[in-house]
């Protein structure tokens, strides 16, 4: 499944049980909360719903995030709509997917920004301007806001990758045999 099927599928899961979260808030959402406990189930990352049809699609999306956070090649991408989407629109995305991962950091309790190395600090703040992004017309003339999006993606992404690593929670997998030397 691609990106795109992802994003089409979680948007219809988010409509049929009449969440009111977009699939970037919701992936949001859940890649912060698995950023400070990898073992919360993709069902948390809507609170505004009950469905099982829809926590089995978030667990499969937890998967999905969990192997790209996890991958030495740094594949973890956020949920976001795809480049057929008018820019504004996606521009929005990116706002909502960032203040859904804040959230997701916070919502536990267990979140301590004066924990934070000062570059992940940095991050943070980073990702709380870009969750009140906008796109203007002044953006939009100057012919760069494509790019700039991009440019922006792509520091959402890695900053979430930072900052899940910064934590390091470990992955559940076969026990591996201790030896006493």
């Amino acid at each position: 499944m691609d990106q795109e099927q992802i994003f089409s599928a979680i948007k219809q899961g988010l409509h049929q049980t009449g969440s009111v979260q977009t699939p970037p808030e919701a992936h949001g959402t859940l890649t912060g909360r698995l950023c400070i406990d990898n073992e919360t189930p993709g069902g948390h990352a809507v609170e505004d719903v009950d469905s099982e049809m829809l926590d089995q699609a978030l667990d499969a999306l937890r998967e999905i995030t969990l192997n790209g956070l996890f991958d030495p090649e740094l594949s973890f991408t956020p949920l976001l709509p795809g480049d057929d989407v008018d820019l504004d629109t996606r521009v929005q995305a990116l706002a909502n997917w960032c203040a859904g991962f804040l959230y997701g950091l916070s919502v536990t309790g267990n979140f301590n920004p004066d924990n934070l190395t000062a570059e992940s600090r940095e991050l943070v703040d980073d990702l709380t301007e870009l969750s009140r992004a906008d796109l203007t017309s002044e953006d939009d003339e100057t012919g760069t806001a494509e790019a700039d999006y991009m440019e922006l993606v792509e520091y959402v992404r890695v900053a979430a990758q930072t900052l899940f690593l910064e934590f390091r929670p470990a992955r559940e997998g076969p026990k591996s045999r201790q030896t006493l030397h």
